[in-house]
């Protein structure tokens, strides 16, 4: 039925909400000149009289201070105003006009106590505005803006636009019918445009709300050549922050706001949808895909999940100076985000609806729904781990990510390098406590010994021992025992000592016995070791303790790891058969599985195949090139990791076992990335990376319940004849070959036994 065009009351009220709440909700676009300020006192003293009187009185008193004319000052009107009960405080809003019409962003706004006394005024008033104008008349007409702006947006105006209302005044507010482009009237009326130069343009400021629903456009049409001068989509995106793609940890970037992530196909409603409509049904850390909350009490109820709020706006604080439990939105958040990632990457791939992928609502496209990933933050049942629990499809898995705790180094400052960090304690000196020694850090120098050898290994006597007197004293590892370091570091009056390991990032325990010191130590890695250095002219401040703690949900490639059982698991012998990698084969490769996507997802065009590639070193508080929880880190470098198809016999299962097969189809991936290029583009890319992301989904669909190493190379193989009419047989070959699953390699054919023959053929 088409609208009625009759200016109805609820429509004039609508129009009337639109340019009420305009000018409190655009930011300023100009050049603000602040007035004098003097924080945290205040800018005036207290005084008689009005709120506004007093604030209009100050601002003309101090127009020059504040980069201002009279007659920037002449047309001012009021926008809000109104007093906070519990303190008193009146806050005023102004904004600036030019002969009635708005100019948008040219706004002020000031707070004043309930004795007087104005202490906060933010000035974004454009200066010389009567100057500043191009014009005082439009050329285009309101029909004509809106039409432009339907171009902008690449909207076809589908029905005539005609005048329904006309309010006047010095804006020529009108109101046009929708032209088959919006879901209401399309309200229109002129305002002042800045660019932030200074220079003001007199536009059409116009809303379209698309049919669509997905997008509610204010829009600013220069009202002189048509040209669309800004856009901004009311309608407001979720947004999470989190460290994102392809971020593996917080040592590898900054945690930041990543703005409407979902992906259009994977999760076409969002990821706060579970019923197909428009606009989601949770506004907290539950959706299709996955429902994150804490679990710190072990239950598996539902416990704390963040909200974000109408706009979905998930930006919480994460302070790594703290213990995790005091960031625990920003956990939460970064757990939720990167499920639904996954869920959303995995999917372009193949695992979907009919495959068994994880949805509470599979939208009619098949498999069973009903099955969220049931994914608990700082779960209180254990610490140092994770898991995933196996389900069938149309049941949810649960994934518990731990906090990690280690003895080690909490920095509290400076910020730039403010963390916990693990560390191996000495044999001799005082234990450490958890409540630790806290100081600041001091390098401690001694005299080069011999000659032209290192002055900060504290081999001998410390040269700067008043500077170490009652502080940390940080010494490099090297040229003489631990026990020499740290007795050195307690002659010259240090609470503690810090040895920094000079040849990587592995963290020994240091042995030695001296029963006269009786100061505490730590040994760190050489990446955190360095960082300090490098801050300790800002003031290093660290407490050395027995148990210092990292979060899990932080360290992405364990989350990739959990959320790789649930892929497959559901894929290994069809997505209700969840039993069909419980062998020492075949199990061992689901543990390689989670970790080969760990890499493969993290990994960055910078890179190269010898790189050093650990799993889990930031949760245990290691460097970037620490071991991490695995056996060997992954690189396709032989001697750094040496392993080969004979070694799943004799190591630990069923990790071990895994780390052989995860290294294989790494060397593979690599081999394919060198062809084909890399793409960081890990949904619809074309690189050898999206190659080999798509033979392992197929190959995981291709070899069955329980499948043997060979088995599952043999399924990579064939995915690659079928996809790619075996283009890329040779590399793969050559991959297999060099970790000893060569042509003749031999393993049995049966998953249970762990006693194979290589091949390098």
């Amino acid at each position: 039925m088409r609208r009625s065009s009759t200016f109805s009351p609820i429509v004039a009220l609508l129009f009337t909400l639109f340019f009420a709440a305009f000018p409190q909700i655009v930011m300023a676009q100009g050049q603000p000149t602040q007035g004098p300020r003097r924080a945290p006192g205040f800018l005036t003293a207290p005084g008689p009289g009005d709120a506004l009187d007093r604030v209009q009185d100050y601002v003309r008193g101090n127009r020059t201070a504040l980069g201002l004319q009279q007659s920037d000052l002449e047309d001012v009107k009021v926008t809000n105003r109104y007093t906070t009960q519990h303190n008193g405080v009146s806050h005023i809003y102004l904004s600036q006009q030019l002969a009635g019409i708005e100019v948008i962003g040219g706004y002020l706004n000031a707070s004043i106590t309930s004795d007087g006394r104005i202490f906060s005024l933010h000035n974004r008033f454009v200066p010389g505005l009567a100057l500043a104008a191009n014009t005082r008349a439009p050329v285009l007409s309101p029909i004509q803006a809106v039409e432009a702006a339907a171009g902008e947006l690449g909207l076809s105006v589908t029905t005539p636009l005609a005048t329904q209302a006309v309010m006047g005044g010095p804006a020529r507010e009108v109101l046009l019918s929708d032209g088959g482009i919006s879901m209401d009237p399309i309200p229109v009326k002129l305002m002042y445009h800045t660019d932030g130069t200074g220079a003001l343009r007199l536009v059409w400021n116009l809303f379209v709300r698309q049919l669509d629903q997905q997008h509610w456009w204010n829009l600013n049409v220069d009202a002189v050549t048509g040209a669309v001068l800004s856009k901004t989509d009311w309608i407001l995106r979720d947004s999470y922050r989190a460290f994102p793609v392809p971020l593996e940890n917080p040592d590898e970037g900054p945690h930041s706001l990543e703005v409407d992530p979902a992906d259009a196909i994977a999760s076409q409603y969002g990821w706060h949808d579970n019923n197909g409509a428009a606009g989601g049904e949770f506004t907290d850390t539950r959706g299709n895909n996955v429902w994150a909350q804490e679990d710190a009490n072990a239950d598996n109820s539902a416990g704390f999940r963040p909200d974000g709020g109408a706009g979905l706006v998930f930006d919480f604080a994460l302070d790594l100076t703290q213990p995790p439990a005091s960031s625990q939105s920003a956990a939460i958040t970064n757990l939720f985000h990167w499920n639904n990632i996954l869920h959303d990457i995995h999917y372009q791939y193949g695992f979907d609806e009919v495959s068994g992928n994880y949805q509470a609502n599979n939208y009619g496209a098949g498999g069973a729904s009903g099955d969220p990933v049931l994914a608990d933050a700082q779960d209180g049942s254990g610490f140092d781990n994770a898991n995933f629990s196996r389900a069938p499809d149309g049941f949810s898995s649960r994934m518990q990510m731990f906090l990690f705790q280690f003895p080690g180094v909490a920095i509290h400052s400076p910020a730039a390098i403010a963390e916990s960090i693990g560390g191996g304690e000495a044999e001799f000196g005082s234990p450490l406590t958890v409540g630790g020694v806290t100081g600041n850090v001091v390098q401690a120098l001694d005299p080069a010994d011999p000659a032209l050898f290192s002055t900060t290994d504290g081999c001998s006597p410390l040269t700067n021992a008043v500077a170490i007197a009652g502080n940390i004293a940080l010494i490099d590892r090297g040229d003489c025992t631990f026990v020499q370091k740290v007795a050195n570091a307690q002659g010259a009056g240090a609470i503690a000592a810090i040895i920094v390991n000079n040849v990587g990032d592995e963290v020994i325990a240091m042995g030695g016995i001296d029963s006269n010191i009786t100061i505490p130590s730590m040994f760190i890695g050489q990446t955190h070791g360095d960082g300090i250095k490098a801050q300790l002219g800002s003031g290093v401040n660290a407490t050395l303790s027995s148990q210092v703690q990292r979060d899990g949900d932080l360290d992405n490639g364990i989350i990739i790891h959990e959320y790789g059982h649930g892929v497959s698991i559901r894929l290994s012998g069809g997505p209700a058969s969840v039993g069909c990698l419980s062998l020492a084969q075949s199990g061992g490769m689901g543990e390689g599985w989670g970790d080969w996507w760990a890499l493969a997802l993290t990994d960055k065009a910078s890179r190269s195949g010898t790189d050093i590639r650990p799993i889990g070193s930031y949760a245990l508080g290691e460097g970037p090139k620490g071991p991490g929880i695995r056996n060997f880190p992954y690189s396709t470098d032989l001697g750094a990791n040496p392993q080969t198809f004979a070694a799943i016999d004799g190591t630990n299962q069923p990790h071990g076992v895994g780390e052989v097969w995860a290294q294989a189809i790494w060397d593979a991936y690599w081999n394919l990335r060198n062809a084909h290029g890399f793409d960081p583009d890990l949904y619809n890319g074309s690189g050898g990376n999206n190659i080999m992301l798509q033979l392992v989904m197929d190959g995981l669909k291709l070899h069955g319940c329980e499948p043997t190493f060979l088995e599952a190379r043999d399924a990579i193989l064939q995915a690659d004849v079928v996809n790619n009419a075996g283009a890329n047989q040779c590399l793969l070959w050559s991959a297999f070959a060099k970790r000893g699953m060569g042509v003749d390699a031999d393993d049995t054919g049966n998953p249970r036994r762990v006693m194979v023959t290589e091949d390098f053929t």
